[in-house]
């Protein structure tokens, strides 16, 4: 019987459909594999002027759908894209305060402006929409302009959240690898002499402080490392006295658990220990012997405080919060007539001093904890601890006198 224009007619094995159009030709029907998002039924069409003709072209254009399979028939929007991005793929891998950041991000400079827009049309002139937004704000409606580190941040947030799409199949490409982030102009960070430091160091009356401000100047401490400080952490390598960072003090807010993976112990309330966040940051610093000495002291004076928990509490016995550090800091540097910097700048007073005594980058990036060298190479390989023993007592010296 002849084929008639728009009826079916019968089918080769393994293959779907095949029909005769008004003009001649035969277009073919094939499936595909069910869509992985939902599983819904998916087949695809090619036409031909002959019935195998027809059939081969559906099952070619199949093999390419199949080699170019996409998660989703219609892409996401920016926004539905965004929110299953940060709840399904930061949150369970990020450290709370880094996903309360990317949220905040994302609510406030990026969604209000491109989140209609889909996936799969987003290009670089939206990137620069969102930057713009950042950078000026809309005065019409009350909203001003973030800094350029703001900017650059959200550009970071845009820039992840595509690279994740393109792992998932739901863009080819990342549109924000065509945008140059914004460049974030270095600010410049006050800091206290080595002269300046003694003077703090000395006028401290509270051994708790001064060991603390010791800590900071002299071994290059962040402010969370030197909250977090165990007894644990304070051993001997090489015959010296050492402090092994393998911990610091961080804050989370409505925080119960942390995410898998994400190495931390609940103290109380909204205090935690967290591992720092790079191998770098784990590593092995010398104290000098006066500062290992007063240290001990302190120690052997708080016997009562678990070995594995921070060492400096408050006066109601909770380790110590940044809030309360920054309280110290701020009276001390009045009472000796400072100007007021900030509590991290001891870490620039620290490697300022390193330089000046003539302290080699290694050891430098070894105490200071920056990149580059890891802790096994740090502790055991490179740089051993009499090394890095004569760079603290060298500052020591410079700061102390």
């Amino acid at each position: 019987m002849a084929d008639t224009g728009g009826h079916a007619t019968r089918r080769d094995k393994g293959a779907g459909a095949i029909t005769k159009l008004g003009n001649g030709r035969y277009r073919a029907f094939v499936e595909l594999s069910p869509n992985p998002a939902d599983g819904s039924r998916r087949r695809t069409s090619a036409t031909g002027h002959t019935r195998t003709e027809a059939l081969n072209n559906a099952r070619a254009k199949a093999r390419r759908i199949e080699e170019d399979i996409t998660l989703v028939d219609e892409p996401p929007t920016v926004n539905e894209w965004m929110r299953r991005w940060i709840d399904e793929i930061v949150t369970p891998r990020r450290a709370p305060n880094t996903t309360r950041s990317y949220r905040f991000r994302i609510e406030h400079d990026i969604t209000p402006v491109i989140g209609a827009v889909r996936m799969d049309r987003l290009k670089p002139a939206h990137i620069r929409l969102v930057e713009r937004h950042c950078l000026e704000g809309n005065p019409a409606k009350g909203i001003q302009g973030k800094s350029p580190a703001t900017a650059a941040l959200t550009h970071t947030v845009l820039s992840e959240a595509c690279k994740a799409a393109v792992a998932e199949g739901i863009i080819r490409s990342n549109p924000v690898d065509a945008v140059e982030k914004n460049r974030v102009p270095p600010a410049p960070i006050a800091t206290l002499t080595p002269g300046q430091a003694a003077m703090l160091i000395h006028a401290e009356t509270d051994p708790r402080w001064s060991i603390i401000w010791r800590l900071l100047f002299i071994t290059a401490l962040r402010e969370g490392e030197a909250l977090g400080v165990t007894r644990n952490e304070i051993v001997r390598s090489d015959g010296l006295p050492c402090l092994l960072v393998e911990w610091q003090l961080k804050e989370f807010d409505g925080i119960t658990d942390m995410p898998a993976g994400f190495e931390a112990r609940r103290l109380d309330g909204r205090t935690w220990l967290t591992r720092p966040k790079t191998r770098s940051g784990r590593r092995l610093i010398p104290l000098p012997a006066d500062l290992a000495a007063d240290l001990a002291a302190y120690t052997a004076d708080h016997p009562d405080i678990d070995p594995d928990t921070p060492l400096f509490r408050s006066g109601r016995g909770n380790p110590i919060r940044k809030e309360t550090l920054q309280n110290a800091w701020r009276k001390a540097l009045e009472r000796v007539g400072l100007p007021r910097v900030r509590v991290h700048s001891a870490r620039h007073t620290a490697a300022t001093a390193m330089a000046r005594i003539g302290v080699s980058d290694l050891a430098r990036r070894a105490i200071i904890g920056h990149a580059d060298i890891g802790t096994t190479d740090a502790i055991y390989t490179h740089v051993d601890a009499d090394m890095l023993a004569g760079a603290i007592d060298g500052v020591e010296r410079l700061i102390e006198g």
